[in-house]
């Protein structure tokens, strides 16, 4: 009889071997990609194409990111050599410029210099306050002009002064910048 435990242990141990093993082929093919079903192996496909293109999409503007810089200094040089005055004297001549051809006559040109913070060394912070005198249609084509040209000239205040005959005196105060010469 126990010749027949004996047996029947053995049997029933093999028989509890093999059901483990099954499980555990069972548990490795549900956790591998042949065990899923289309559907969820083309939803996967789908979510990881889509965080492909988005991160794609991330990075590119970082791509070339050495010329990028490159150019942005170039542009910023350009700006400076073209926009800003590196004297008061080339600001005169621009503003004297814009006034023949508004044809009205600008007096009483007055440089400011103010503290900014801020200001990028190499740059002066300028007001310039400037009486300019014609007709309203002469004193506004001279506004408008300077509003329009190459150099940064920023209009922060016209006050109308007074007229006589045909003549309006308007007073126009800009700021701007100076940089220094390099």
């Amino acid at each position: 009889m126990m010749g027949h435990l004996r047996d029947v242990r053995i049997q029933l141990l093999i028989v509890v071997g093999v059901l483990v093993l099954v499980d555990l082929a069972a548990i490795v093919l549900l956790m591998s990609p042949a065990g899923r079903s289309r559907g969820a192996r083309q939803m996967a496909y789908e979510q990881l194409r889509v965080e492909k293109f988005e991160k794609a999409k991330a990075v590119a503007p970082a791509q070339d990111m050495d010329q990028k810089i490159v150019t942005a200094r170039e542009q910023q040089v350009d700006f400076t050599r073209e926009r800003m005055a590196a004297r008061y004297s080339a600001m005169s001549e621009q503003l004297s410029h814009l006034g023949s051809e508004a044809g009205v006559s600008v007096t009483d040109v007055k440089y400011d210099a103010r503290e900014e913070k801020g200001l990028p060394p190499g740059y002066d912070s300028i007001g310039i306050t400037i009486q300019v005198r014609g007709s309203y249609e002469q004193d506004m084509r001279f506004v408008n002009a300077v509003e329009r040209q190459k150099m940064l000239l920023l209009i922060d205040a016209v006050t109308f002064g007074g007229m006589q005959r045909d003549a309006l005196t308007v007073s126009v105060h800009l700021s701007t910048f100076l940089r220094s010469p390099a």
